[in-house]
């Protein structure tokens, strides 16, 4: 296990009916909130009148931002910002699924800079001041309502990238599963396993001596599998909760503390797909993680013997470590698989003419420092049927 250490600001308000505590939290950082929501269902459905009702009950007018994509755009980052300057508004509240939450908190930082706004993805700055974040969370698998990454889609230039910065991890967090229930199953699906592969970027990223960080993972993993009767009650309350709450425990840092550091390579891969196909960040990982697997799997074996054993009941016997980590690896993917997600590229509509282009710009973007082409490459390759 490595040194580390683990701090995380924001407070977590968990529970039915806990939506409607928004306005009681807010009301600590500012008069005035921009309003950030995708472009449907959340305002069809009657949660972004109800959120906005509980801040509106603590005097807090709002500025309503309408609109955010599933993979958000800078462009949309920008009308934020117009919108927070212009209407003087000094806190963010995020009623969404992580596509919401990260636009908000890009918004949040580019507040206060009249630059570039895309440096801050590519490296080049990083922002000393922030707006205040809240979010209230109708779908999860993201984790983004309790960690310092943001993900943003720069539409111009077909780049899809993530940064993390300290200032922006929410104030706080309201997760009502009742929020949930009406999430569809296929977006359902897309977030157990954005959940899956987020614990499993760094289970097996060679790190060793670390059987609590490997529990902890392997808790998150098991919990999204035994709760995959979600897909046939979507409105199973107890379910949508458990899914949740693993979806946090996955991304806000706490299984990875004293793991190797770095990107998650999986997901920088998946990126650039997603940036160039807007498509679901979930459907994509499900094609290329368990591809990125195997590739890992031929390189060290040990760990993921351990993980189909303690995931999938699988006993070794007389298969070697790579044949028995093959076994767990399948088994995943026979998941993924039931649950309605795509097994190729080919499927995701990805041809085979721009693998290339999608294996050189991981390996150049920002997080694709400790990427090589050829193993890109030839794991994309391996994707396409």
């Amino acid at each position: 296990m490595n040194n580390f250490e683990f701090y995380n600001p924001t407070r977590i308000v968990f529970g039915s009916g806990e939506a409607n505590k928004i306005g009681k939290f807010a009301a600590k950082w500012g008069k005035k909130a921009l309003l950030v929501t995708s472009r449907s269902s959340v305002i069809k459905l009657g949660i972004f009148a109800q959120v906005k009702a509980s801040l509106q009950e603590f005097g807090i007018e709002t500025i309503d931002l309408a609109g955010v994509d599933p993979n958000p755009r800078l462009s949309t980052v920008t009308k934020g910002v117009k919108l927070c300057v212009d209407g003087g508004a000094d806190m963010i509240v995020a009623v969404g699924g992580g596509s919401v939450i990260d636009c908000s908190k890009a918004i949040a930082f580019c507040r206060y800079d009249d630059g570039d706004f895309w440096d801050f993805f590519t490296g080049k700055r990083m922002p000393n001041r922030a707006l205040p974040v809240l979010s209230v969370l109708t779908i999860s698998g993201t984790g983004s309502e309790m960690n310092s990454n943001c993900v943003i889609t720069n539409e111009s230039l077909a780049q899809k990238y993530v940064t993390s910065i300290s200032i922006i991890s929410p104030k706080v967090s309201i997760i009502d599963p009742q929020l949930m229930k009406s999430v569809p199953g296929y977006l359902t699906a897309c977030g157990m396993v954005d959940t899956i592969s987020h614990v499993l970027e760094k289970y097996f990223d060679g790190t060793k001596n670390t059987p609590m960080q490997d529990r902890i993972s392997e808790g998150v993993v098991l919990t999204v599998i035994e709760n995959e009767n979600i897909l046939s009650d979507l409105t199973n309350i107890d379910a949508r909760a458990n899914l949740a709450w693993a979806s946090t425990i996955a991304l806000n840092n706490i299984a990875n503390a004293g793991r190797g550091f770095g990107a998650f390579d999986a997901h920088t891969i998946e990126l650039e797909i997603s940036a160039k196909y807007d498509i679901a960040h979930g459907a994509g990982l499900a094609v290329v993680h368990p591809a990125w697997m195997i590739h890992l799997c031929g390189k060290d074996s040990a760990k993921f013997v351990q993980f189909a054993k303690r995931i999938f009941n699988i006993e070794q016997e007389d298969m070697s470590d790579y044949e028995c980590g093959l076994k767990g690896i399948e088994a995943l993917k026979e998941r993924f698989k039931a649950w309605g997600m795509p097994q190729s590229l080919t499927e995701l509509g990805v041809p085979k003419s721009n693998i290339e282009k999608i294996a050189q710009d991981a390996v150049s973007s920002p997080k694709g420092k400790t990427l090589v082409f050829d193993e890109v490459l030839s794991v994309l390759k391996g994707c396409l049927e």
